[in-house]
């Protein structure tokens, strides 16, 4: 196991660390810039947060304990104070998930499938130098209130990683998943993804470029109906000189869909060369379906090429009138553009596993 993986796992928070975290943070609020556009209400309070926590901490901030007075009494009494903020990124170590650990060897080529059997998941992986990986992330269909996955991905050196899913449209109430990502110089990671859930979910993604070379590129494309609402939160951090960051997000937005996208790039002092480009893409199919955009871009240093943008309509008109005009029928020239809009989406990635998964699930 890699000595930073190692070190991850030794600074890994216990379950009553996490908790003293939550009670520390509270449950999100809409003020909070991490659930700006999330409905919060939603979300039920854990037990092990009190049944009267939200009122008395409201009252009395003291009122919560302090995040190191259980991590005195936990057996890591060493372990550092706990930083993170993202309450889904603490909630499943706070249910108790025991982290599922694996180590891709330096030079492997492995494909594999993560399907969490519980309410509360949590993965850790070690990718080596080198090693080219595909991961497919499968759901845990088991009815209940809420689900939390959590994922700490470290990838070595040069290695080349594709995460992906494309699961059938689920109807779970609610759902978060939180990836944390690290990558190495020279290392390259395709996140790719397909959502047609019915209810509530979040992903959130932290991505750490540290070495120079290294890549991230994201693309999702939400296909949604009904009261669905499905919400994004990037965070990627540009922490070494000539880093490329890529997002593409796409949206077929009908009914009373609803559709979030927060999305920060933050380059560093020392950062020359990066690339960084955002964008986001909607189609409107219904008057009450809508989309909420928020790009946030911190930049360190001056020498570096950083673009956003955001466009939100209908099926193009003259398409529309070209294809019917030649006797297509109004419903399949619709079909024939969403179609075409949802599969430029993934065009771009190389021929692998996650294209031709993405590809045939349209």
């Amino acid at each position: 196991m890699s000595t930073a993986t190692s070190e991850f796992i030794q600074n890994l928070p216990t379950a009553e660390q996490a908790i003293a975290r939550l009670r520390e943070i509270g449950m999100p609020k809409r003020n909070n810039e991490l659930w700006s556009f999330f409905p919060v209400a939603k979300i039920p309070t854990p037990e092990f947060m009190g049944t009267d926590f939200a009122a008395s901490s409201a009252a009395n901030p003291a009122a919560a304990p302090a995040a190191n007075e259980t991590a005195a009494q936990s057996p890591a009494e060493n372990a550092p104070a706990i930083k993170e903020s993202d309450f889904a990124a603490l909630l499943p170590i706070a249910n108790n998930a025991r982290p599922m650990i694996r180590e891709i060897a330096d030079g492997a080529d492995e494909m594999a499938m993560l399907k969490c059997n519980n309410d509360f998941g949590h993965t850790v992986l070690d990718i080596g130098k080198g090693a080219k990986v595909s991961l497919e992330i499968l759901d845990n269909k088991v009815t209940h209130d809420i689900a939390a996955e959590r994922f700490d991905i470290n990838v070595g050196e040069n290695a080349d990683v594709e995460i992906f899913f494309a699961n059938p449209a689920c109807d779970l109430p609610l759902r978060f998943r939180h990836f944390n990502i690290n990558q190495a110089a020279g290392a390259n990671v395709r996140f790719s993804s397909i959502c047609k859930d019915t209810a509530i979910g979040r992903i959130s993604i932290e991505c750490h470029l540290k070495g120079e070379g290294a890549n991230f590129d994201y693309r999702s494309l939400h296909i949604l109906d009904g009261e669905a609402s499905q919400h994004s939160r990037l965070t990627i951090y540009h922490e070494a000189p000539r880093t490329v960051s890529t997002q593409l997000a796409r949206n077929l937005l009908s009914g009373s869909a609803r559709v979030s996208y927060d999305g920060s790039v933050i380059v560093g002092y020392d950062c020359t060369g990066v690339n960084s480009s955002q964008l986001v893409n909607t189609i409107l199919m219904s008057e009450d379906a809508s989309v909420s955009v928020k790009p946030v871009l911190k930049i360190y240093h001056d020498d570096v090429e950083c673009t956003h943008g955001n466009t939100v309509g209908e099926l193009d008109a003259e398409q529309m009138f070209y294809l019917v005009s030649r006797g297509i029928p109004k419903k399949a020239a619709q079909e024939m553009l969403m179609r075409s809009f949802a599969q430029e989406t993934f065009l771009p990635l190389p021929d692998s596993p996650a294209k031709k998964r993405l590809m045939s699930s349209l």
